[in-house]
């Protein structure tokens, strides 16, 4: 494997709990916002160090125009550009500024973790979206099938997936992060065999359909696509997440080298290339949306020091 110095939370597996953060920018004051940064990162190296079974890992991520700012670089992240709202609002956009991405096997030392994260960005910042995920019962969404079934496994394979190889921006990479409702008493509602033709998927085995036996709008059939005999793939750390008394969905998150990927799977989920939708629209939706630039550590040092 490389020696590219990446935030190791793009590539890291089955951690049982996340807190998600999408914020946005409140004070123009960059020495301070670097300073906090500064900060969390140093957090989350005293949190491994007290805690090293917990397994934790804290991604930092920016927004195009948030990201310009804080490297003086306009020309990294070249691929970065703010989400566009998809669907007639089906996936909305509410592109933030920075995300933090707070991963563990333990959830209450992501809530330490997210407690620091306020107080060392108080007045900085505003914290727009904070959900809490958890990994439910083996691997699989509240709607009861697996989630991440087409992951890559194994490090050097989502070393590849997620981090940008070269260039000024090695070690980097880019993320989508959106927060989805489910209507699960729509989803309820439909029998097996419709439920199974929403993902393509038998439900209890998770074993894909054929091609010739899938509807055309499944979800398999739109984000599994191949060009020139390979897969685009990427790496998905999303996680369930709601109250069993009301609001419940899945926070989608994922990182790849390349955002275009994440560009090519929406305009098939939506239906800009054929007019059909995914079925999986039937009954979720995306509430909010962001792409975000993954800094290497080496350029958070980088502007930390600046």
């Amino acid at each position: 494997m490389s020696e590219l110095n990446f935030q190791e939370g793009l590539i890291v597996e089955n951690r049982d709990h996340a807190i998600f953060m999408e914020i946005d920018f409140k004070s123009d004051d960059l020495d301070a916002i670097k300073d906090a940064i500064a900060g969390l990162l140093a957090r989350q190296r005293s949190y491994v160090n007290r805690f090293s079974d917990s397994g934790l890992q804290v991604v930092v991520a920016f927004g195009r125009d948030a990201w310009t700012k804080l490297s003086g670089n306009p020309k990294s992240a070249p691929e970065l550009v703010d989400f566009k709202e998809l669907g007639y609002g089906m996936a909305q956009s509410t592109q933030r500024d920075m995300f933090v991405h707070i991963n563990s096997h333990s959830h209450r030392i992501n809530f330490s973790v997210a407690q620091d994260l306020v107080k060392l960005f108080k007045g900085l910042v505003i914290i727009e979206e904070e959900v809490h995920g958890f990994r439910w019962l083996e691997a699989r969404d509240l709607s009861g099938f697996v989630d991440g079934t087409e992951n890559p496994k194994g490090a050097k394979d989502r070393q590849d997936v997620t981090v940008i190889n070269d260039g000024i921006d090695a070690g980097g990479s880019y993320v989508i992060a959106q927060k989805w409702v489910h209507s699960m008493e729509q989803f309820n509602h439909f029998d097996l065999q419709t439920q199974e033709n929403v993902f393509g998927r038998h439900k209890e085995s998770d074993i894909e359909m054929d091609d010739d036996a899938k509807p055309v709008g499944a979800h398999t059939e739109r984000v599994v696509i191949d060009e020139d005999g390979e897969e685009l793939e990427i790496v998905r750390h999303s996680l369930p997440y709601g109250y069993a008394s009301g609001e419940k969905g899945l926070y989608f998150l994922a990182y790849s080298a390349e955002l275009s990927r994440y560009e090519k799977m929406l305009a098939r989920m939506f239906g800009d290339e054929d007019e059909h939708f995914d079925l999986m629209l039937s009954y979720t939706h995306a509430v909010t949306g962001s792409y975000l630039y993954v800094p290497s550590l080496d350029q958070l040092e980088e502007i930390g020091a600046a």
